[in-house]
């Protein structure tokens, strides 16, 4: 990830399978680097006697195979890493990495761009989402995933309505088992940002978004990790962003790791060249202190709530 490329779209038609689980490319990337940063070859490193071949090093760096917490370490020390918190955040991830893939049984409706998301959003330490349309998917109650799933791109292998119908609930089974991730012992800060216009647009009728704006609204008053906002429709033209949806994906081992995903139709692309991740953070820092306070965002909800019930 520190090479300065842009990752392309991943759209449907790539193998899923050819995408490495987050955690291990994260912390492959973030050996490289170290790597790199010390001017050795993959030659050095198994001249040295840490790893055994140059093909091991290679899978390593790549996240293509189970990582070992002792291997990590031993990496690390070799290319200077002393610092505790940098070594045990490396050996989280490594232990990470070997966990089974939940989503391996869902690759029928998971496409590759949303599966290569899934993936690093299990390794991230901070997720920073922006959204000008709907409530971020990892926010979504089952209802208000449901019809946007009817609305979403069908399985064109099938023109059975009740497969057709069968293929979305799965789609809401997803989004549903994603939203896991925050509630875990050791679950990531995440930061949500929405425009006023996600919350006054009534997804699914009345019912269905009073039950989802409840959701954000004991979300921002209970959960210390989660943390919602809105731009409110005052703000005019200073809330603009480059995109209408953007997550920022922070990872523990360094920043040099971290990633920006930006999702458009059918797709998403991923930014990891330096300066473009940090000119998404700057917009979404930016927008954020342009955002409602934490009192003005639950009135906010309240008085969107209220409005629905009439």
């Amino acid at each position: 990830m520190s090479d300065g490329q842009v990752l392309r779209t991943v759209g449907d038609s790539d193998d899923p399978g050819s995408l490495p689980a987050g955690a291990g490319r994260v912390v492959g990337a973030h050996l490289r680097r170290l790597r790199k940063e010390q001017g050795l070859r993959l030659a050095d490193v198994v001249r040295a006697g840490v790893v055994g071949s140059v093909a091991t090093l290679s899978r390593i760096e790549n996240g293509t195979t189970p990582l070992k917490a002792n291997m990590v370490l031993d990496l690390a020390q070799f290319y200077g890493v002393t610092s505790e918190r940098q070594l045990d955040s490396l050996v989280k991830l490594a232990s990470r990495s070997r966990e089974t893939l939940w989503w391996e049984e869902f690759r029928d409706v998971i496409p590759g761009w949303l599966e290569r998301l899934i993936s690093v959003e299990t390794a991230a330490e901070e997720i920073r989402t922006y959204e000008v349309q709907y409530v971020p998917g990892l926010l979504q109650t089952p209802e208000y995933a449901r019809v946007l799933a009817q609305h979403a791109l069908p399985d064109i292998s099938s023109d059975d309505a009740d497969k057709q119908q069968a293929w979305r609930e799965r789609v809401v089974r997803v989004r549903q088992r994603r939203r896991q991730l925050l509630h875990e012992a050791d679950a990531p800060n995440y930061y949500a940002l929405v425009d006023e216009a996600v919350l006054a647009r009534p997804i699914g009728g009345a019912a269905v978004m009073r039950q989802q704006l409840r959701e954000l609204y004991n979300l921002e008053e209970n959960a210390e990790h989660i943390h919602i906002r809105v731009l409110p429709f005052s703000v005019g033209d200073e809330a603009m962003a480059p995109a209408p949806s953007i997550t920022y994906l922070s990872f523990p081992a360094d920043r040099e790791e971290d990633m920006v995903y930006l999702e458009v139709h059918n797709g998403g692309s991923y930014l990891t060249n330096t300066q473009d991740v940090d000119r998404h953070r700057l917009v979404l820092t930016t927008l954020w202190h342009r955002a409602t306070t934490r009192d003005e965002t639950l009135a906010l909800l309240q008085r969107y709530i209220d409005g629905l019930a009439k």
